[in-house]
């Protein structure tokens, strides 16, 4: 992958306080897994293959919480070139993923930053020379937080640049941030997955349970008891006011309706044009 020098980090605009980027084939593959109960890969495992990308984790597991961190730190580090220091507040890190600011909270943090730090991804497209790195490239944390001045609480981190490719103009769904606060409860690990994985698409296609499961990393075996994961975690994105309505057929095919974004309605038109009639 060749390596972005000088770039300003650009989003869609308007990229606002009550939005944040998903890359779209993180989204769609199991690298931020639906899981709550982390596993530790001492070899690289496969996570998802997308667009023609195979992506591979080693390292402990990550999941949907750490993916709401990495979120928030690109959230942070918007406008700013890539590759440089990134200082933020811990506090408002805290305060803009919906968490309290107790030294539990920030400890959570702590190790969720040093995941992202630590786990390995490998990336292969058709080629080109396999790539391994990590999302942070390093991070600084302080310490003595029960004693620390809450003014000097800040943490300094850098993006890995040569990930930029996943956070292209054209490879990004801006989500809403606060809708994806409404989510909680049983299933929410779910939810979480199934959330950036909607928002990434413009139409919806159903897909069998069975395909959700394995997409999303899920740990449950038996398909009768992920389905029932499923309908909370469907049940969730209903009450948020995510998705409008699900259902599941008798071919096990989980169908969702939903109202697309502007954005997405504009995309949908013009494919839809340029679809040639069939004679």
């Amino acid at each position: 992958m060749q390596e972005v020098k000088n770039t300003v980090l650009q989003f869609p605009s308007p990229f606002g306080d009550d939005t944040r980027a998903v890359s779209n084939k993180i989204a769609r593959c199991a690298l931020f897994a639906a899981v709550k109960k982390r596993q530790f890969f001492r070899d690289y495992v496969t996570v998802g293959e997308v667009g023609g990308v195979k992506i591979e984790f080693c390292g402990e597991q990550l999941n949907q919480d750490d993916h709401d961190t990495l979120m928030q730190l690109i959230f942070s580090a918007n406008h700013k070139p890539l590759g440089v220091d990134v200082c933020a507040s811990v506090n408002a890190v805290l305060k803009g993923l919906g968490r309290d600011t107790y030294q539990e909270q920030r400890r959570q943090l702590f190790e969720q930053i040093s995941r992202l730090v630590r786990g390995t991804i490998r990336l292969t497209l058709p080629n080109m020379p396999r790539y391994e790195g990590h999302l942070l490239d390093d991070a600084s944390t302080p310490q003595d937080q029960a004693i620390l001045p809450q003014y000097r609480r800040h943490l300094v981190y850098r993006l890995n640049p040569k990930f930029a490719r996943f956070f292209g103009r054209m490879e990004v769904t801006l989500i809403d941030w606060q809708d994806r606060l409404k989510i909680s409860g049983r299933g929410s690990e779910l939810a979480k997955w199934l959330h950036l994985h909607i928002e990434s698409h413009a139409e919806q296609y159903s897909m069998k349970a069975e395909t959700i499961r394995d997409r999303s990393g899920s740990q449950t075996k038996e398909l009768k008891h992920f389905r029932a994961i499923l309908r909370q975690a469907l049940d969730l994105l209903k009450d948020a006011g995510i998705i409008t309505a699900w259902s599941i057929d008798a071919g096990d095919l989980v169908h969702i309706e939903r109202i697309p974004s502007p954005a997405q309605i504009k995309h949908i038109e013009k494919k839809a044009k340029c679809r040639k009639p069939i004679k």
